[in-house]
């Protein structure tokens, strides 16, 4: 017997067996099989999906979520996808959902993430995934390469771990761990990056972009490569984020804000300052 539908387990709704969301579905149903483990969730983001299977990633990317979390982020990973080669390097891929969601648009995906909590739960949600063009780098992108204290804003795996532990609210032991760190010209030799494919590059490291910006500062003045970061106002003053804006804005004509999928705003430094931006593109 040849079944031509599906049921979609997000809705219930039955669905074509051979769309696209149809194929997806037969494919998760196929892979707990064989795992024999719990079931994906398909997350559809501007046409474009993917599945988490990771408990922790499944309750916490709940439907509310996907439509209201970071919607500019994927916005802008979609904007920049414009060169078939094209490469994504993801600084803070957490749990890998911008990570996932670029694996469909770039060649190639670079995910940086230190915290190893996060890194299990990234690996999960890529298993779920045919992915092959994605490469994680268990370490901390920094300005040295060795050993740091990495976390401190509670357990890890919860997004918000940073390297200016100092600063945090709980510094403790039970809170914080040892990682690796490597540099960004470290990062671009080991794995034979072409410098004037990427297409973008997003920094999402609450708050250690402090210490990473001055550190590929010569990187960025040499490439140009498309910038994309988010400041966190909640771990700096107000003199580191000036610091920051200066060093960005000394090697970039053009700085964006992104408020829809084709949709952008030319911004000054005292713009940003102005209305507190804190997620903005250089190019």
């Amino acid at each position: 017997m040849y079944y031509k539908k599906i049921k979609d387990p997000n809705t219930g709704n039955l669905i074509n067996i051979n769309s696209k969301l149809g194929k997806n579905i037969l494919k998760n149903y196929i892979f707990r099989l064989r795992e024999g483990g719990s079931e994906s969730k398909v997350i559809k983001k501007n046409d474009i999906e993917f599945n988490i299977i990771d408990e922790f990633s499944k309750k916490w990317y709940t439907d509310d979520r996907v439509k209201r979390w970071e919607p500019n982020t994927f916005n802008i990973i979609s904007y920049y996808s414009n060169n078939k080669d094209g490469i994504y390097i993801d600084i803070g891929a957490w749990i890998g959902v911008t990570v996932l969601y670029a694996a469909s648009l770039y060649k190639k995906v670079i995910a940086i993430e230190p915290d190893p909590v996060a890194i299990e739960r990234l690996k999960k949600n890529m298993s779920a995934n045919k992915c092959d063009n994605i490469i994680v780098v268990e370490k901390g992108l920094s300005d040295t390469e060795g050993k740091k204290t990495f976390g401190g804003n509670g357990l890890m795996g919860n997004s918000m771990s940073t390297l200016l532990v100092e600063r945090t609210k709980s510094p403790s032991e039970k809170n914080t761990t040892t990682i690796d760190t490597i540099t960004i010209n470290t990062l671009i030799n080991q794995l034979k990056i072409n410098p004037s494919l990427i297409s973008l590059i997003k920094m999402d490291i609450e708050g250690g972009e402090i210490i990473l910006v001055p550190a590929i500062k010569k990187f960025l003045k040499d490439y140009k490569p498309v910038f994309y970061i988010s400041l966190h106002r909640n771990c700096l003053n107000n003199n580191e984020i000036e610091k920051i804006l200066d060093d960005l804005f000394n090697i970039y004509n053009k700085c964006y804000i992104h408020t829809r999928l084709t949709t952008r705003k030319e911004v000054t430094k005292e713009m940003i300052q102005k209305k507190k931006y804190s997620t903005i593109v250089f190019e």
